[in-house]
């Protein structure tokens, strides 16, 4: 009787531990289901969106694909090829993986208008498309950054910088347009301002050459300056600037220079305006010379803007830092720089007074102190002699 309760017992126990069991692995199915449901919707709206992209694109010319993803399709397929073998998700048994294509689209989307790429986003699609920016974001970096977004390091690039200045914006011995910009970056209503600082070198076809995103908002305008990288190379020449040169057509020997706006030191390896009144003529020239090839720089910053919201709307649902996606886009827009160049097909034609509308809406000059903006070195003698060579071109004699 005794061993016949106990095995009673042990019964009801093995059937007590059954039940627990399959209510687990119900709650497990349901729960594989859901989330299975939640990514086979998603996927429905992406297939929906490019459906009526498709459409679009279809229906009138290519280059409105530009309005969708700020490129045309062929410019889309360069980049899917290259970042495809690091975004393409294995398939499982139980669904389909979102396609290359679809993530690469929704990252491009959200680049483009700093915003999820549906006009009610369900909370059941964050988790999955946040996943997808946070892969497909570095991926582009990490793909794009070393072809599209180095940094000279040989006197040979520098002269091929300095020979394309020349012969588009007539300013010789130039190795790149350098200024320094606040991001007018909405905030997050818990987290107040958010201070970005982009420091730039831009070449004479619009491409930036080099890029420092400083987002530490303990450091001022001047410190950012006097401890950047770039200040450092320049100073021991460590990056391979070339020596003096003869400017074109002429026996005068010049440094090899940036241009810059008055926020800038005037230095050997840095020429600016002169700002003081009563300037004469050949000052004038030479200053609108320097602001003819300045402008680049402007110009790079105003197409920036206009491609890549994301820069100035708040950074959220997406875990990694700001700055790997601002200089993302730095890599993105550098890409198609080069494909407008090789095709002759630019979807950045913006006339300059857009442009500089642009600037003006999205960014803050930047302010520096007398540490960083008093002459030094040579740079009065290396200015007044460009105001000599430019003075002689233009009226043919010396003032």
């Amino acid at each position: 009787m005794e061993s016949r309760k106990k095995l009673c017992a042990a019964l009801l126990l093995m059937q007590n531990n059954y039940l627990i069991a399959a209510h687990m692995l119900k709650k497990q199915s349901r729960r594989k289901r859901e989330l299975g449901s939640s990514k086979n919707a998603l996927q429905r709206e992406l297939a929906d969106i490019e459906f009526k992209m498709s459409r679009e694109i279809e229906d009138e010319d290519s280059l409105l694909y530009g309005r969708v993803l700020r490129m045309t399709p062929e410019q889309f397929h360069l980049i899917l090829e290259m970042v495809r073998p690091v975004i393409q998700e294995k398939k499982t048994p139980l669904r389909s993986s979102i396609t290359p294509e679809e993530r690469l689209k929704v990252t491009l989307f959200y680049l483009s208008t700093g915003r999820m790429p549906f006009r009610q986003t369900k909370p059941e699609y964050i988790p999955t498309i946040t996943k997808i920016l946070r892969e497909t974001i570095p991926a582009l970096y990490n793909v794009l950054n070393g072809e599209y977004l180095p940094f000279p390091t040989s006197a040979d690039e520098w002269k091929q910088i300095a020979a394309d200045f020349y012969d588009i914006w007539g300013f010789p011995n130039c190795i790149g347009a350098i200024d320094g910009k606040h991001c007018k970056t909405r905030p997050m209503a818990s987290t107040g301002d958010t201070n970005m600082m982009l420091m730039v070198i831009v070449d004479a076809k619009y491409r930036f050459v080099y890029v420092n995103v400083s987002t530490d908002t303990r450091i001022g305008d001047a410190d950012v300056w006097l401890h950047s990288d770039l200040k450092y190379s320049l100073d021991d020449n460590s990056i391979h600037v070339p020596p003096p040169a003869a400017l074109p057509h002429s026996y005068r020997i010049s440094p090899y220079t940036l241009v810059s706006g008055d926020s800038f030191p005037l230095t050997e390896y840095n020429m600016k305006p002169y700002i003081h009144k009563n300037l004469s003529e050949s000052q004038q020239h030479f200053n609108y010379m320097l602001s003819r090839s300045r402008r680049v720089v402007e110009n790079a910053f105003g197409m920036l803007a206009n491609r890549f919201r994301v820069i100035f709307s708040p950074i959220k649902r997406v875990p990694m830092t700001f700055s790997k996606i601002v200089l993302t886009c730095f890599c993105l827009h550098n890409f198609l720089r080069e494909e407008s160049i090789r095709t002759n097909i630019n979807l950045d034609i913006i006339p300059n007074v857009e442009l500089q509308r642009i600037v003006e809406e999205n960014f803050i000059e930047q302010v520096l102190d007398h540490r960083t903006v008093k002459s030094t070195g040579h740079g009065p003698q290396a200015r007044e002699g460009l105001r000599e060579y430019f003075s002689k071109l233009h009226f043919n004699s010396d003032d």
